[in-house]
């Protein structure tokens, strides 16, 4: 776990070191000065440095990258794209999108505060903000969470299911945000699954960009009424509860289906 916790502290130290290089505190007393009043604060203040964040993050992201491939962390370069056959990938984003659209209602339902409502609403309104969340945290993540620190456990000796569960634990704590943790931490089970499967990031990262991607259209099309509305109250109860119970079938039946098609994982201990 030591390396798993550093790992993470290095992730932190970034985010932190580039949001102040590119200067966010400038930003918030632009806002201050400014004096909005007290009810539209946080958007005012998400929208200003939406854009310094969204710089700031994909600056973290790169610098994160570059540390885990020249230190050795994980191996991803060209190849990595072609490890694994793209039929299998293809199989699994069905999979994918269907635990996510479970996850999401499961989440609605938890009623969670979303404390970083405004703040991605402004990123997904300007470029670099765009680029940091559907692009860069998805590329960083994956290789993080499932190369480095699940990959790490895998190869240390912890049992698929201990470093799965671990792995996607801290992937859903790192969130922060209460309304992410939960559908963090289930998602990041499944990318997990697929990762020790393959021995490959790429079917969650490519799972992870269309999830992200799809948040990102969202709420760069979405008022904040409806941001705060669940997707029963938006199309109706039994459309929503009729996709769940689609979404539940698919998802049993693909990870079925899978669980047989996949090759014996690269992690299996005999």
């Amino acid at each position: 776990m030591g390396r798993s916790i550093k790992l993470v502290l290095y992730y932190f130290v970034y985010q932190v070191a580039f949001t102040f290089l590119v200067g966010i505190p400038a930003g918030v007393v632009k806002v201050m000065n400014e004096m909005p009043t007290s009810e539209d604060l946080a958007y005012a203040i998400g929208k200003n440095t939406a854009s310094m964040t969204g710089v700031a993050m994909v600056l973290a992201g790169i610098a994160m990258t570059w540390h885990l491939i020249h230190f050795n962390y994980v191996k991803f370069n060209k190849a990595s794209w072609t490890e694994v056959p793209a039929r299998t990938i293809l199989l699994s984003i069905p999979f994918i999108m269907a635990a996510m659209f479970v996850f999401n209602i499961a989440s609605e339902l938890a009623k969670l505060p979303n404390l970083m409502e405004d703040t991605f609403m402004g990123m997904s309104r300007n470029l670099f903000g765009i680029l940091s969340i559907a692009i860069m945290a998805p590329l960083v993540e994956e290789l993080l969470f499932r190369g480095a620190i699940e990959g790490h456990l895998l190869k240390s000796g912890k049992s698929p299911r201990n470093a799965i569960l671990l792995s996607s634990l801290i992937f859903g704590i790192i969130h922060i945000n209460p309304a992410q943790v939960p559908f963090a931490f289930c998602i990041g089970l499944v990318f997990g699954w697929l990762y020790y499967r393959t021995g490959s990031v790429v079917p969650g990262m490519i799972g992870h960009f269309l999830n992200n991607a799809i948040a990102t259209v969202i709420m760069g099309t979405s008022t904040h009424e409806e941001m705060n509305r669940t997707t029963a109250e938006l199309i109706g109860a039994a459309p929503t509860y009729t996709l769940l119970a689609l979404a539940l079938i698919v998802f049993i039946g693909m990870y079925g289906y899978l669980n047989k098609q996949l090759p014996v994982s690269p992690y299996s201990r005999s």
